[in-house]
């Protein structure tokens, strides 16, 4: 029987479902719920698109085509006292078991996909990591709303090439793995370019509430735009290794100094892709 950390190691992906208990769902939507409301209610007049730091230092990011409808909100651990004690540390003993080592909490979002709104192209999210001095994370995207076809569930690659010809590989937990070439700059930034995705193939994670998806770093993924009628929303909760440093704080400060920095904006569909 594989272990948890040698069923990830396969493929850098896997579903737990379901994982999150409900009365933990129940509390986890409370607790957004008050951070939604909160951002609105200190939304400058006249803020414009751009990302802004409300109350308690979260990072608030309007929709780029209706910026009165909140799309991201960042800094979730630091703002939320239950988000930090009683959730973060138990999402980090999964990631530590896939990873097979002690991981800590990297970063942390919620993304808000409205009806019509938030295609991700293809990407790895360590394009947007590795400028921190961290080689490997393990996000666990928490679904709070069923993740399905429609409303634009997560696509990870299967089958691809994890080391291409003319790429260096990086000493991960998982082994050998690059980072594929992508586009810098422009509204494609940090998009993987097309010819390295050639033979993937792609699954659709499908997940009821309260399941988790677990995924590396270097995992190419993607997610459809929002065909259905209403918001999606999942919590990712980014790990990176223990022995690399605490880097939470280190990560939004730099955030907040430069919101626009293409560094922060990698494949993602929001004012600042424009810029």
């Amino acid at each position: 029987m594989q272990t948890i950390n040698e069923a990830f190691r396969d493929r850098s992906y896997m579903v737990l479902y379901p994982a999150l208990p409900g009365a933990d769902l129940k509390r986890l939507e409370q607790e957004l719920n008050t951070l939604v409301q909160g951002a609105h209610e200190s939304r400058p007049p006249g803020a414009g698109s751009a990302s802004r730091v409300g109350d308690a230092g979260l990072i608030v990011v309007p929709e780029a085509s209706e910026p009165s409808q909140i799309c991201r909100l960042e800094y979730l651990a630091g703002a939320s006292a239950w988000v930090r004690e009683h959730l973060v540390p138990r999402l980090a003993q999964l990631a530590s078991a896939v990873a097979g080592e002690p991981m800590v909490l990297f970063k942390d979002k919620c993304n808000l996909k409205h009806p019509g709104g938030g295609e991700f192209a293809p990407h790895q999210d360590i394009a947007a990591y590795l400028h921190f001095g961290t080689s490997f994370h393990v996000t666990a995207a928490v679904v709070l709303d069923p993740a399905t076809a429609e409303n634009g569930a997560l696509e990870m690659a299967r089958h691809w090439n994890k080391l291409p010809a003319g790429t260096e590989g990086t000493a991960t937990p998982n082994g050998l793995m690059a980072v594929l070439p992508y586009e810098e700059g422009g509204p494609r930034n940090g998009d993987i370019r097309d010819a390295y995705l050639q033979d993937a193939q792609w699954e659709l994670i499908t997940a009821n509430a309260g399941s988790i998806v677990l995924f590396d770093s270097y995992v190419p993924h993607r997610s459809a735009r929002n065909n259905s009628s209403k918001t999606r929303r999942i919590l990712f909760f980014t790990f990176s290794l223990a022995r690399e440093g605490d880097h939470y704080e280190r990560y939004y400060e730099a955030k907040r100094r430069a919101p626009n920095n293409p560094i922060f904006h990698v494949s993602t569909p929001t004012f600042h892709s424009a810029l």
